[in-house]
């Protein structure tokens, strides 16, 4: 159970980063910075891998114990009866919970600026809207009365 403490020891502090690396992303994303979402790509992909390793330690440890990883990992820890070992353990998995709501998070972000972005692109292409046009041939303003829907801008 010492390398499995060793693990957790180990990958805790790329767990953090990359935790941090999200919210930092998150900033990036509302700002819409693409120069620093480039920075942080680039400053995740160390760490993605190092938690991909750290994933190949964890699960070589559950297939030399018995254990499937997860609950049955958590259950085997609780019964052996090591706190050092169960504290690690739940440490790691409070930051991996953080990891996967801000990934989530930030998806969610991703895929709301697609869409801002694809209605505005619409919009300038004049797409759905065959009564009321934006821009005439020329790129000139259409001289309509009719006010545009708020919703639709």
């Amino acid at each position: 159970m010492e390398h499995l403490e060793k693990v957790f020891l180990q990958a805790q502090p790329d767990c953090e980063a990359f935790a941090e690396l999200l919210d930092l992303e998150q900033q990036a994303l509302v700002d819409r910075d693409m120069a620093e979402l480039e920075k942080l790509l680039a400053a995740k992909t160390p760490l993605i891998e190092a938690l991909a390793r750290h994933d190949l330690a964890i699960r070589t440890c559950c297939t030399q114990i018995g254990v499937a990883p997860g609950d049955g990992l958590e259950a085997h820890i609780k019964s052996l009866g090591a706190p050092t070992l169960l504290e690690r353990y739940s440490a790691f998995q409070d930051t991996l919970q953080r990891c996967q709501a801000g990934n989530l998070r930030n998806a969610r972000l991703v895929r709301h600026n697609q869409q801002a972005t694809g209605n505005l692109l619409d919009l300038l292409r004049n797409q759905g809207e065959t009564s009321q046009s934006v821009y005439d041939r020329q790129g000139i303003a259409s001289r309509s009365g009719n006010q545009r829907n708020l919703t639709k801008a």
